[in-house]
C-alpha cells in the first residue's frame, strides 16, 4: 500500500489483482444486479484511489488493514446505489399515480414513507457518521475538543463557554473555529452533517 500511495502503478494492479474477487463477491451479497455490482466495484476502485493519502494503518496486520478499508468504501457505495435505486422505483410508483395510469395496478398503493429498506440504509448511515464524527472530534487537541464538546453538544454559547473556562470570549471563538476547520477538513468529503456543525 505504500507503494501504491507514493504513485507506484504496478502497486495498483497488485491491489486489484489482490481484491478485486473478493470485493465482488461481498458486493454480490449486498447487490443482485451484475452490471450494477461491476459499476459499484469501479466506483469503490475509483474512490479509495482518490483517498489513498488517507489510509491509515489501523493494527499491526497491514494486509488485513487494507482489507478492511476497501470492503468499508464498498459496503458505502453498495449503500449508495440501494438507496439511489429505491428512491427511484418510489419516484416512478408516484409517477404513474399522479398520472392516473390504469395499466399499472400498483400505482395506485404509491406511498410517500420511507420503505423499510431507506429506513435501515438511513440508520446504518447515520450510525456510520456519528461514528465518524465521534472519532474526529476525539482527534482535536484538548481545548478544541471541550468547546466543541460544550458548543454543539451541549448547546452552550460562546459567552457562557467563555465565563465556564475562565478564559477571554474571543479565545473561545479561536479554539471553536481551528476545531470546526480540523472537523471539515477530516469529515467533509462524504458528510453534509458538516453543513449543521457550521450553523
Amino acid at each position: 500500500m505504500e507503494r501504491y500511495i507514493d504513485g507506484d502503478p504496478r502497486a495498483y494492479a497488485e491491489v486489484y489483482d489482490a481484491l478485486s474477487g473478493r470485493l465482488r463477491g461481498f458486493l454480490h451479497r449486498l447487490v443482485s444486479n451484475r452490471e450494477a455490482v461491476d459499476d459499484i466495484l469501479q466506483v469503490t476502485f475509483l474512490k479509495a484511489h482518490l483517498a489513498r493519502e488517507r489510509f491509515t494503518l489501523r493494527n499491526s496486520d497491514p494486509d488485513a488493514s487494507v482489507q478492511a478499508w476497501y470492503f468499508a468504501i464498498a459496503r458505502n457505495a453498495a449503500m449508495d446505489h440501494l438507496r439511489k435505486h429505491y428512491r427511484k422505483q418510489r419516484r416512478e410508483v408516484k409517477r404513474f399515480a399522479a398520472e392516473g395510469d390504469d395499466l399499472d395496478p400498483m400505482a395506485k398503493l404509491a406511498d410517500t414513507r420511507p420503505t423499510v429498506e431507506e429506513l435501515g440504509l438511513d440508520r446504518e448511515r447515520e450510525a456510520e457518521i456519528i461514528e465518524r464524527v465521534q472519532a474526529a472530534i476525539a482527534r482535536l487537541p484538548a481545548g478544541q475538543r471541550e468547546v466543541v464538546e460544550l458548543h454543539k453538544l451541549q448547546g452552550m454559547s460562546m459567552a457562557d463557554i467563555a465565563a465556564r473556562l475562565e478564559i477571554r470570549e474571543g479565545a473561545v471563538r479561536v479554539r471553536a473555529h481551528r476545531a470546526y476547520k480540523a472537523l471539515a477538513k477530516w469529515l467533509a468529503p462524504s458528510l453534509l452533517f458538516l453543513l449543521w456543525w457550521a450553523r
